[in-house]
């Protein structure tokens, strides 16, 4: 069915070589044949123009009608008193009635294209792509195109009193083709994956009857990001509250159901539930968050945070390596604020900031970092108790592991690793370290001195939990490639994994009911965000789904799983991303995308990397889960520690070349490969281990692990885990051998470097070390950086290029299309 879709999307002819192909040497104009075009519309052009704002009206009438499903025949919209109705019409056939109208229809791109559409014979023609406007010039509208689909909306006035309207894409070379349509099917975008509407935030009341749900999305014709909360009865599944707001930092609601407290920027606003009223209870307190309600009186608890003002002007003594963060000189203190006075008080004074975990009775439940070398992972947590009334603290622990802390009737539920001292968590053999990351349930005795673990044997590694009204846990885990629920039955100390609804869930909430109403949000491989109440006997039900409001129209590819058992019996999970257009007899590039690190690549629709996307324009994405990975098992996971590629490598390779083998529509001469992070890392170790792949790619790569793990701000500590014991100075072998700048004269593949110029947890250094052996050494080898960005690329149009040279890094060296790369990245 997805193949039918889009079988009209292989318009394009074979093509010559462009090498072929004299600069001056144009393909004839391809027309436009068909439009759909709407209007007359009820709105006097020329009285648009003289009141001043016609840009401003183009655009808005360009955003309104844009969104949501696309155009089609027949599809009427009302304005003004009056009806009108998409219809499918030649452009020559437009009216010439002087008022404003519309037409529409997509250009489709099998690759990136080059050229100018001409628009000719219609009144004040203006014209957008994508959301966005495009200038004319004298031969027309200049468009740059990548592979895929793009919306094109022509606002204008009516056809010319001379010359027949007309349309035409007038490419720049013979390589420089389109297809034209009106079929209501697109190919996924990276402006659709980035501004699409989804929930960022979900509250459920105590009773279990309304839910807060906080949206945001972008619109791009406006240039402007829309974000709205809305209060939902669950019972009658009306909307009985919405309006617009910031993007809020957090929000729950009281223990009484009575207020939803909001916090936007500085401000904590209280919304009153049934009279609508808001007013703030912090009004601009610079630096408040992580406040929960206190359960047992009308009050907030929340940290608030003193920046460090100390002088670095000329000089700065680090105090300790935690003094390389942001923001460690900065001491957040808990606070209470009374909801009726809006008082505040301070509640603690310590001299390193404290985190709120839990509060019950009267008691809080508090942690604080503590420096501390001595033993890896080369860092301590004090865990306490604070009597909210009198001020008094107990000390419950000090541990070295340690993720959150719940109260339980009689002592704790501790997240924490297996190797934590005082538990009996760790199940790998004798002479193995397990992975800390595997994090474990335990229950902590009143005195903090010992640890049970109720998760030994349950493979799933725990990420987050929560304490229902009837002291049974809820938990999120992640569990091989999904991120799941996790119901653990206290009386009969059982641990099972809750039918969510949702591969990947990025959130939940929990009413204080018996039993509770569950709400989560998540994702799956190969469908986006979605809203669902959870049942916890497997019953949900979907109360959002945005594949219906933001992804309507919009064909992807199939997803499917496959995994394979490796050369010592171990079987390695993954799945692979096929084109919308998957044709079973075709010869497809293939991309190999790993992490190789401590987590698996779960299944999240999107993200920092967008198999989705990468499909949709002509690849196939295998994702392989290598050995190393929590969620599989502790034996699995601590193949991990002190390993720095071993078994990750070997699985990559083995299941790149058995996934070929298996699977005759890819190309085993066509083979890219791309990690970030560890990732990184795994892709310049592999460069030095095998020449299976044709184009690689490494974001934030790791080239030199004693750099890494020196300056890095997190390095010392992620080796405390990932190379528990290993040190530059005990395991020379480690960290020289399974660097990979150190092996760069077996590099043979063409490299590219991406990299966040200010990246602090893998410094850019990383990168630099390995662009400048490859250089030297004469390597095929491109390193672009990304100023102002850390380990992440988070500003959008940053984000945009990003992916870009990502697409057009393998377009290069995997369909010998280097067009698109030489435009990104001109020689002169």
């Amino acid at each position: 069915m997805i193949r039918s879709c889009l079988l009209a999307f292989t318009l394009l002819l074979l093509l010559p070589s462009p090498a072929s192909l004299a600069e001056e040497d144009k393909p004839e104009p391809m027309a436009v044949d068909e439009v759909l075009a709407l209007g007359p519309l009820p709105i006097a052009a020329d009285l648009m123009e003289k009141a001043g704002h016609a840009d401003g009206l183009r655009r808005a009438l360009v955003g309104q009608l844009g969104e949501g499903e696309l155009p089609r025949p027949g599809r009427s919209v009302s304005a003004f008193g009056r009806d009108s109705e998409w219809r499918s019409v030649s452009p020559a056939a437009l009216a010439s009635e002087r008022t404003l109208q519309l037409l529409w229809f997509q250009l489709e791109a099998e690759r990136f294209v080059r050229g100018h559409l001409t628009v000719e014979g219609l009144r004040n023609a203006v014209v957008y792509v994508d959301g966005k406007k495009v200038d004319g010039g004298a031969e027309g509208h200049a468009l740059d195109l990548r592979n895929g689909s793009h919306e094109v909306w022509v606002v204008h006035e009516g056809a010319a009193e001379d010359g027949e309207p007309a349309l035409a894409w007038q490419g720049r070379s013979d390589i420089d083709r389109v297809g034209a349509h009106t079929r209501p099917q697109r190919r996924v975008s990276a402006q659709r994956l980035t501004n699409a509407e989804t929930v960022g935030d979900l509250a459920i009341s105590p009773d279990g009857r309304y839910l807060a749900l906080a949206y945001e999305r972008r619109d791009e014709p406006a240039d402007a990001d829309i974000r709205r909360l809305e209060i939902r009865d669950l019972q009658t599944d009306r909307i009985v509250r919405q309006w617009t707001a910031d993007r809020p930092a957090a929000l729950a609601w009281s223990p009484d159901g009575s207020k939803l407290a909001v916090q936007t920027g500085d401000s904590l606003w209280l919304h009153d539930r049934e009279t609508g009223q808001a007013r703030a209870l912090l009004l601009e307190h610079e630096g408040i968050g992580a406040w929960r309600w206190h359960p047992d009186s009308d009050s907030i608890l929340f940290g608030w945070t003193r920046k460090d003002e100390t002088e670095t002007d000329k000089r700065r003594r680090l105090r300790a390596l935690e003094d390389r963060w942001a923001g460690f000189r900065d001491l957040s203190q808990l606070y209470q604020v009374d909801v009726a006075s809006g008082i505040v008080r301070a509640l603690t004074a310590e001299e390193r900031s404290v985190s709120l975990h839990d509060v019950v009775d009267g008691r809080a439940l508090l942690s604080q970092y503590v420096v501390d070398y001595s033993e890896p992972p080369h860092s301590m947590t004090r865990v306490f108790e604070l009597d909210l009334e009198d001020g008094e603290q107990r000390d419950i622990a000090r541990l070295r592991s340690f993720n959150a802390i719940r109260y339980a009737d009689d002592g704790y539920w501790l997240l924490a690793g297996p190797a934590l001292s005082i538990g009996d968590g760790d199940v790998t053999p004798e002479g193995v370290i397990p992975n800390d990351y595997d994090t474990q349930l335990y229950h902590l005795s009143v005195d903090g001195t010992e640890a049970i673990s109720f998760s030994r044997d349950f493979d799933p590694a725990f990420s987050g939990i929560e304490r229902l009204a009837d002291g049974n846990l809820l938990l999120s885990a992640v569990s091989g490639e999904e991120s799941v629920l996790v119901y653990f039955d206290r009386d009969a100390e059982r641990l099972r994994v809750v039918d969510s609804g949702l591969s990947v869930v990025e959130s939940f909430v929990a009413s204080r009911t018996s039993p509770p109403t569950v709400v989560a949000r998540g994702t799956d491989a190969d469908a986006p965000q979605r809203v669902h109440r959870v049942g916890l006997d497997g019953d949900n039900e979907v109360l959002v789904d945005t594949r219906e409001s933001a992804y309507a129209d919009v064909v992807l590819g199939e997803v499917r799983d496959w995994s394979f058992t490796n050369a010592e019996g171990v079987e390695i999970d993954g799945r692979y991303y096929l084109p919308p257009d998957f044709d079973a007899e075709g010869d497809y590039p293939l991309i190999v995308y790993y992490y190789g690190g401590t987590v698996p690549v779960n299944r999240q629709f999107t993200g920092r990397y967008p198999f989705n996307l990468w499909a949709a324009h002509g690849y196939v994405i295998y994702v392989v889960q290598p050995r190393g990975a929590i969620g599989y098992g502790q034996d699995f996971s601590a193949r991990h520690v002190n390993a720095w590629g071993d078994y990750a490598a070997d699985d990559i390779i083995e299941g790149t070349r058995q996934f070929v083998a298996a699977h005759d529509f890819v190309s085993e001469e066509r083979i890219g490969n791309i990690g970030a992070s560890y990732g990184g890392f795994m892709t310049m170790y592999l460069a030095t281990k095998t020449d299976l792949f044709a184009a690689s790619i490494s974001h934030a790569g790791i080239s030199a692990l004693t750099s890494y793990w020196g300056e890095g701000w997190w390095g010392y500590g992620y080796s405390g885990v990932a190379s528990r014991g290993s040190f530059p100075w005990n395991n020379r072998e480690l960290y020289v051998e399974h660097s990979p700048v150190y092996n760069a004269d077996k590099v043979t593949t063409p490299m590219l470097l991406l990299h966040g110029e200010a990246d602090t947890n893998v410094p850019v250094g990383e990168s630099d070390n390995m662009f400048t052996a490859l250089k030297l050494l004469g390597r095929e080898v491109e390193m672009v950086e990304f100023p102002g960005q850390d380990h992440w690329i988070l500003d959008r149009e940053q984000r945009y290029v990003w992916w870009d040279s990502i697409l057009a890094w393998y377009d290069r060296w995997l369909k010998d299309e280097p067009e698109w790369w030489q435009n990104l990245y001109p020689e002169s």
